[in-house]
């Protein structure tokens, strides 16, 4: 798949957050979701049934209107996105206003995503697809020796 069409299916995912939906049709049979500890849960998640468990623990904390954002995409190659993500809403009890943010790596193969990896920021989700950033934010971003997803 190119580049776009992979951007283009991680914002179909991202969609998908937001409607508490399984887009089952948009993974693969074998997809694997990862938290790191830091990052919003720390488990692993598989399939289809695993999307939904990973969506009721990353929004138990979050009033019904929590919405998932991507804030930006980092770095996309034909296997891959990585993205900073924002899910910003009120805390389910109290109703005070509750963010969070994370960095993931979303891979693909054949159209569908096989693997998801949340950290906690992009320089360890650029190094998990054996990438850096040089020059810090402002700079550019260079390829290491490329880790296989």
């Amino acid at each position: 798949m190119s580049l776009q069409q992979n951007i283009e299916l991680h914002s179909s995912l991202v969609a998908a957050i937001n409607a508490r939906q399984v887009p089952g049709r948009l993974l693969a049979v074998d997809f694997l979701m990862e938290q790191h500890t830091s990052a919003a849960t720390d488990y692993l998640y598989r399939g289809a049934p695993g999307w939904r468990e990973w969506i009721n623990d990353l929004l138990e904390e979050f009033a019904e209107d929590a919405r998932c954002e991507v804030e930006e995409i980092v770095a996309a190659e034909e296997d891959f996105v990585l993205a900073n993500i924002r899910v910003r809403g009120r805390a389910v009890h109290s109703g005070v206003p509750l963010e969070f943010r994370w960095a993931e790596v979303t891979w693909f193969r054949d159209g569908k995503a096989t693997r998801v990896a949340g950290f906690t920021t992009d320089s360890e989700a650029l190094l998990a697809v054996g990438m850096r950033r040089i020059g810090g934010r402002a700079g550019g971003i260079r390829r290491s020796e490329r880790r296989a997803a």
